[in-house]
């Protein structure tokens, strides 16, 4: 039997991420997947696990081993102590299931050879490419930079993106018209125009050759984790799905607040 199809694991809650957030307050992900396993809406802690990134996941899985949490006697009730151990059980499916598409890809022979090609490709000095919202950039890690590719003398340094919360990705705003990144003033009052946030693969994605030269890793073990993608493309995000518009909220409103608080009174 699948450990998570285990009677103790069967569904009989029905609470949603709504409800949890009114009992709890916000939760974070990891935190998420624990309460609806407490609640025992364990289709519901799938889902949100299934959401999860593999930073997020690693995380989780060694706050459960470092806190040990995997017995009764830490934890404040047997529901907590249950959601716990279905949380491990669907860390270890997620660890096996990885493991099994990177030996299926490595005995793919079509999959192995394309790797080889990619690789020779990459080793006669060709730099790899990514897609920035539809412009071509050539992704030179050595120089920490990344370069238009049709007009390279225009580039983006790496110091300038910041990481997302996990380390997996750089974040930016950037303009699709100029190609260039761009900086929200703090007073910002609209949304600029031509402007998308960019969530672009981080370096071990970008060029795991690269970084194994860099830091002497073992190249082969490296490309089992991380192959080399041949077709690289940053993720765009609309502004509206940002902080930027509760910004530019909070700015009007005090924009309208000081004219109120600057607007002489009439007399009588």
């Amino acid at each position: 039997m699948d450990p998570s199809k285990q009677p103790a694991f069967k569904s009989t809650g029905t609470i949603t991420e709504k409800e949890l957030n009114e009992l709890y307050g916000p939760l974070f992900p990891a935190d998420l997947v624990l309460k609806f396993a407490e609640h025992k809406n364990f289709d519901a802690a799938r889902e949100s696990f299934n959401s999860l990134n593999e930073h997020e996941i690693n995380k989780m899985d060694n706050r459960l081993i470092e806190n040990n949490l995997l017995t009764a006697q830490p934890l404040e009730s047997w529901e907590a102590y249950i959601a716990h151990m279905f949380l491990k059980v669907l860390i270890n499916e997620y660890e096996r299931d990885k493991q099994e598409k990177i030996r299926v890809r490595m005995e793919d022979p079509v999959q192995q050879q394309k790797a080889e090609d990619l690789l020779k490709i990459r080793q006669s000095g060709k730099l790899p490419h990514v897609d920035l919202a539809g412009t071509d950039f050539t992704v030179d890690w050595r120089l920490r930079q990344m370069r238009e590719t049709e007009l390279p003398w225009k580039n983006i340094s790496f110091d300038d993106f910041e990481m997302d919360d996990y380390g997996d990705k750089y974040m930016c705003f950037f303009n699709t018209e100029t190609h260039e990144l761009y900086m929200p003033p703090d007073d910002l009052m609209e949304l600029p125009e031509n402007v998308v946030v960019l969530e672009i693969p981080n370096e071990l994605h970008l060029d795991p050759i690269a970084v194994a030269r860099e830091y002497g890793s073992d190249l082969s073990e490296l490309l089992r984790e991380y192959p080399i993608t041949e077709n690289l493309t940053a993720k765009v995000i609309p502004l509206t799905e940002t902080g930027l518009p509760a910004l530019i909220e909070n700015n009007i409103r005090l924009q309208q607040q000081t004219i109120s608080t600057e607007r002489p009174k009439r007399g009588r």
